[in-house]
């Protein structure tokens, strides 16, 4: 877990965070597999801190994490651990309370998903935030995703979050790469069908807080 920021000029703050089920969690192997999600109680404490700080110091925040939250049922292998000792209901509702978090990025499922995590509160927009998954790269068609972030006229921030398909050249490693993800998917049938909530490309809006509009101005257009 640490956290670093892109640019020393503009008030955005990354949250990395480790996010996956440590070995000594409570669990049942043989029904649920060890590849939920969970936090302790340090990992929690350390992430509510760092939020803390950032709110504090008026920074836009993103949480990079590799398991997605809010999108498996509980007893997914997939999903959050039970026996976690947060629970992932917990976490959600304390990541509601920060106007500035703006998103969460993750991995995990293999999958190219965007979900919004709507605030609780309708009077509140600025407590959403949205999640985008992106599969592997050893996942066909084997797709990056760079996210641009953009400060609009009516006071949001737009994330750009884009699939970027690498071009390789015949006969190189990436390339071999390549036929085996395609084999992969093959071998398996699977197709890349998003679940409703999926998107491949996808402009992201999120509400300004008042504070946000005045340092923003300062900054101006790009983020």
């Amino acid at each position: 877990c640490y956290t670093f920021e892109p640019k020393s000029n503009i008030p955005i703050k990354v949250i990395v965070l480790d996010d996956t089920q440590r070995d000594d969690d409570l669990n049942n192997p043989d029904s649920l597999g060890y590849g939920h999600a969970s936090l302790d109680n340090e990992r929690y404490d350390w992430l509510v801190k760092e939020l803390d700080k950032g709110q504090a110091e008026g920074k836009l925040m993103i949480i990079a994490a590799h398991i997605p939250i809010s999108v498996e049922q509980a007893d997914s292998m997939m999903g959050w651990n039970p026996a976690a000792p947060i629970s992932e209901a917990q976490l959600i509702s304390k990541l509601h309370e920060y106007p500035n978090l703006i998103l969460w990025i993750a991995g995990h499922r293999h999958l190219n998903i965007v979900t919004a995590l709507k605030s609780p509160d309708a009077a509140r927009p600025e407590l959403g935030f949205w999640e985008v998954e992106t599969a592997s790269l050893r996942d066909f068609p084997q797709q990056l995703r760079p996210f641009e972030i953009v400060r609009n006229s009516d006071n949001t921030v737009s994330i750009f979050a884009t699939d970027v398909d690498p071009a390789v050249k015949d006969g190189s490693l990436a390339a071999i790469s390549r036929s085996y993800a395609a084999a992969t998917r093959q071998i398996f049938n699977m197709t890349p069908d998003p679940m409703p909530t999926g998107s491949y490309n996808a402009e992201l809006v999120k509400q300004l807080t008042p504070e946000m509009q005045e340092k923003l101005s300062v900054v101006g257009g790009g983020v």
